[in-house]
């Protein structure tokens, strides 16, 4: 049984979750396996759908992270929330504190702020109801690689039949997230970066309508290589009408657009089980050789013991 020797302290600067039998049955998985868990207690007092207001999940967020015997800093579940957040945040405070915060969805928009404003690496990973049914291995080996091992490594297998290798700059999470940080202060510039992106819900020609308006905002021609993970439900219905525009059509018209940057397929990340865990603001070493691509980093942060 994979084992989680630390403490996760969850909030819900987002959502909270609807059926709180839930929060017993995180506690129980990760306590069975030699974690520690608490949960800010303004989880438990949601308004509308948010947990609280807003100075409650901002105090709840900052409570988590200030606190020494916290290791991890996890939202319960994403949605929509944290934007309304944003502005308030004091991102110097929390670099000072220097958490290892993870979380994805809707808290893409905190990982890409506080690089944007500090530099400082946070996680793209699970979120509190990850642990709410069995967890998929490779999920669970993916996240402790990540916040554990001096190590952080990721192997997949892609289309493409290049061989690269490359050095930049590891970040991206939600598309949807993303685009609605262009133009804010809260965006990162990063130039010769690796970016790795993902939605869910989103059909074909919302995510190609996102992935243009970040080219023309001049983001996607300043990466090294764009990284595409799991677009669930982006063509729909199947099986595929022949007329319909489709995933396929976006991939290869951003391929057409975007001539002299690799695009690679086959990240397993996104709103799916059985995904990886993914830094965000690490220096990372991309290699693509055989169909196999494998990212390397070591300037992750890890638990200190």
């Amino acid at each position: 049984m994979v084992k989680y020797p630390f403490h996760i302290g969850f909030c819900a600067p987002s959502r909270t979750i609807d059926d709180v039998s839930k929060y017993e049955t995180i506690e129980r998985y990760l306590t069975d396996r030699g974690a520690k868990v608490s949960f800010d207690e303004t989880v438990f007092h949601p308004v509308k759908q948010f947990g609280g207001t807003e100075n409650d999940r901002l105090a709840a967020f900052m409570r988590q992270i200030e606190d020494p015997t916290v290791d991890v800093v996890m939202p319960v579940r994403g949605g929509y929330g944290i934007s309304r957040l944003l502005d308030a945040i004091d991102y110097e405070a929390i670099a000072r504190h220097n958490p290892i915060c993870c979380g994805f969805s809707d808290f893409t928009a905190f990982n890409l702020a506080y690089l944007a404003h500090t530099g400082k690496v946070s996680y793209q990973g699970p979120t509190g109801v990850s642990f709410a049914a069995s967890v998929p291995d490779l999920t669970e080996t993916s996240f402790l690689n990540a916040v554990t091992d001096t190590v952080w490594q990721v192997h997949f297998e892609t289309t493409s039949d290049e061989t690269l290798n490359l050095e930049g700059c590891l970040w991206g999470g939600n598309l949807s997230m993303m685009v609605s940080l262009l133009g804010t202060p809260h965006f990162p510039k990063i130039k010769g970066g690796l970016l790795y992106l993902e939605d869910v819900h989103e059909r074909a020609y919302r995510v190609e309508r996102m992935l243009l308006q970040l080219d023309m905002a001049g983001v996607l021609r300043q990466q090294k290589a764009i990284i595409l993970g799991d677009f669930q439900g982006v063509d729909g219905r199947t099986p595929l009408r022949e007329e319909q525009f489709a995933w396929r059509d976006v991939v290869e018209y951003l391929r057409t657009r975007l001539p002299e940057i690799p695009i690679i397929e086959g990240l397993p990340f996104g709103h799916i089980p059985e995904r990886v865990t993914m830094p965000v603001g690490a220096m990372t070493r991309l290699t693509l050789e055989s169909h196999r691509v494998t990212l390397t980093s070591t300037d992750h942060p890890t638990i200190k013991k």
